[in-house]
């Protein structure tokens, strides 16, 4: 087998392996074995043990002696703490995207919340393809004031963060809500308004904190490690 092939191999295992993990079809706590994985994926243990320790680098997994390998639970501490640097940094990016914003990238936002507003009304939709186009709306404002490097950044750091909101997107009851609160912010935009945005975004951010208490506290308590002091 070329080397090109192993090494496609491999990548397709790991990221297949990422995706379930942070899409929650491998869920927080789970136990997972190098056979399943296998047989899941109809590979050999190279590539499987390959990306296990690429993924226990990244915080994806760990492996317990003499016990297993397991997916990472939740750490809510860390979470509520990266919500509040992604406060902190995007409120500054986006008032410095309200004094350079052009009609045409305006019009690029506002495509993105008609699509949001689109795929809520279909019945197969799901809440990774919301997630996606949330994602990409935020991006934006990143992107144009040059700062696309930050929104990576911010990502590559937020391996708790996107499995919480994902959990939090898997038990929205309200999308309507979210694409309110994102027309809210564009209506703000177009006004230049950066006290009003800057206090929408901080809302619009840290309100899954509130939504979530009773789903990490009882419902999906097992997903988190012990946050009793949290």
């Amino acid at each position: 087998m070329s080397k090109s092939l192993v090494k496609s191999r491999n990548h397709l295992v790991y990221e297949g392996l990422k995706r379930k993990i942070l899409n929650l079809e491998l869920i927080p706590g789970q136990a997972i074995s190098e056979n399943e994985i296998c047989q899941m994926f109809d590979v050999s243990r190279t590539p499987v043990r390959d990306a296990f320790w690429s993924l226990q680098e990244q915080g994806f997994i760990e492996t317990i002696p003499y016990r297993g390998t397991y997916v990472t639970k939740l750490n809510y501490d860390e979470i509520k703490q990266l919500i509040y640097m992604r406060i902190a940094v995007e409120t500054n990016v986006i008032c410095d995207f309200v004094d350079i914003a052009t009609p045409m990238i305006l019009e690029e936002v506002r495509y993105l919340i008609r699509k949001q507003e689109a795929i809520i009304q279909g019945k197969d939709f799901t809440a990774e393809q919301f997630y996606h186009l949330d994602s990409l709306m935020h991006e934006v404002w990143f992107g144009v004031t040059g700062k696309k490097k930050i929104w990576e950044v911010l990502q590559e750091a937020q391996v708790d963060y996107k499995r919480y909101r994902m959990l939090d997107l898997e038990t929205e009851t309200n999308f309507t809500r979210i694409i309110k609160e994102h027309n809210g912010l564009f209506e703000l935009i177009q006004k230049k308004d950066k006290a009003g945005l800057t206090e929408a975004l901080k809302t619009h951010l840290s309100y899954n904190i509130i939504r979530m208490k009773h789903h990490v506290e009882v419902e999906y308590k097992d997903y988190f490690e012990d946050n009793s002091d949290s």
